[in-house]
């Protein structure tokens, strides 16, 4: 936000029926301003009635003999500068919306054709390392939880756990050079 503060050069009282016969003034030179920065009519309408709060909150220490045009002036122009940035900030944002929403779908579609692929071709890896990679990487089960089940020691689970994971690598090279 814009600090009029620095733009004030004689810090007084300005009562509020002082206020009101310098709106009018300000109101125009906001437009003016608003018109400049090529805004339209309603756009310009928004800014000026901006201008008008931000000024009617510092009002009190607005001094009779402040050029209040040129404060109206200066602030019209860092509210249009203001709207000019959020502006293109929404229209950044609406653009990255859009084009995340349509990557998304893409991709949410990709990882199920992947998945589907994935799922095919652990069904068809030998018996054993097929169980024993499905017992591994979907349920989640330590290498000794699973040689208890199968009956067998650690490192033959171990072996035939890397044996099918190389398989699916291999698939899956074969695959992306197609």
């Amino acid at each position: 936000m814009f600090n009029f503060a620095m733009f004030i050069r004689y810090i007084g009282e300005m009562t509020p029926k002082e206020f009101e016969h310098k709106v009018k003034e300000m109101r125009t030179q906001a437009l003016r301003v608003a018109h400049g920065f090529g805004f339209s009519e309603e756009e310009a309408k928004d800014v000026a009635q901006d201008v008008m709060l931000r000024l009617w909150a510092i009002h009190e220490r607005i001094g009779g003999d402040d050029p209040v045009e040129r404060l109206a002036s200066i602030a019209a122009r860092h509210a249009c500068i203001d709207n000019i940035r959020l502006h293109h900030k929404q229209e950044d944002i609406e653009q990255v919306e859009v084009i995340a929403k349509e990557q998304n779908q893409h991709d949410a579609l990709e990882y199920k054709e992947l998945e589907h692929w994935l799922f095919r071709q652990i069904e068809q890896l030998p018996d054993t390392c097929g169980i024993i990679l499905k017992m591994r990487q979907l349920e989640h089960r330590e290498l000794s939880e699973i040689a208890t089940l199968l009956g067998i020691t650690q490192s033959s689970v171990s072996t035939l756990l890397t044996r099918a994971r190389h398989q699916l690598l291999e698939q899956l090279k074969r695959r992306n050079q197609q």
